[in-house]
């Protein structure tokens, strides 16, 4: 597999990756609030979800370049396997060696968790295998689910109630319904970088055969469901900092404006 270094930090797309860490750092956050918090299971959560967001973007390179979406006249940041840095058959290895990586830092992190607490075990190690395979069959597969405009609902699950709380499940053995309240607002603001991504792409996703909700609605109301997404969240947030009394968590409120 050739590796031209500069191609592949271009591929990997180190932007965003602070997304991938805001989301499951929520659920280290609010884990740390209780008893059984574990810096093991901080550092390989965070670990698991680079790789994790890694893959997808590597997925994504790979499978828009074979489906057709990433053309010469997309404005976006440009592809590694479409501007020909990067050929499909190293692009794949990659895909293949970052499942693999993937794959062992979870378990690794289910082991230190867990143990062989199978009963608490397998359903997060079903998550994680449900992960890796919405991270690659989003633009791939013979019916890539994200050119079905499924891809926000994939986002709000994976990078919303999934990554918040099964991180916060790693180290409790718990899970509680408050949670649901940051969880969702995470993966409203996750949704909401998705949106403004896909409102930019729209030219070259529709020469492309790639079906977005911008696409489906127009750009108006891709922006009345992007202030949706946004309010969503600051409305969920300001909902938690009420219940818990504890107005600090109204400053993932700014922040916000940085993911969305």
């Amino acid at each position: 597999m050739a590796f031209p270094i500069g191609s592949w930090i271009k591929a990997l797309r180190l932007r965003t990756l602070p997304l991938a860490l805001a989301v499951t750092g929520m659920g280290n956050l609010l884990a740390y609030q209780q008893n059984g918090f574990r810096w093991s299971i901080l550092v390989f959560s965070l670990l698991t979800t680079l790789l994790l967001q890694i893959l997808s973007n590597l997925a994504n390179d790979y499978g828009d370049s074979i489906h057709g979406a990433d053309l010469v006249e997309r404005k976006g940041p440009s592809r590694a396997v479409q501007s020909g840095l990067i050929s499909k058959q190293a692009m794949f290895q990659a895909i293949l060696l970052l499942v693999a990586a993937s794959l062992l830092s979870g378990l690794w992190l289910l082991w230190i968790s867990f143990n062989t607490d199978w009963v608490h075990l397998l359903p997060v190690f079903g998550l994680g295998l449900m992960a890796i395979s919405a991270a690659y069959f989003y633009t791939n597969g013979s019916k890539p689910y994200g050119y079905q405009a499924m891809g926000d609902i994939s986002v709000f699950l994976f990078f919303g109630l999934v990554a918040v709380l099964a991180t916060y499940y790693l180290h409790t053995k718990t899970l509680e319904l408050r949670l649901i309240l940051p969880a969702t607002a995470m993966g409203f603001w996750s949704t909401a970088v998705l949106n403004v991504n896909n409102m930019r792409d729209m030219p070259s996703d529709r020469m492309g055969g790639k079906e977005t909700i911008p696409l489906k609605f127009g750009l108006a109301g891709a922006k009345r469901y992007h202030l949706f997404l946004v309010l969503g969240g600051w409305l969920c947030v300001m909902v938690f900092a009420i219940v818990e009394h504890q107005l600090a968590w109204l400053g993932f409120i700014p922040g916000s404006l940085l993911m969305a």
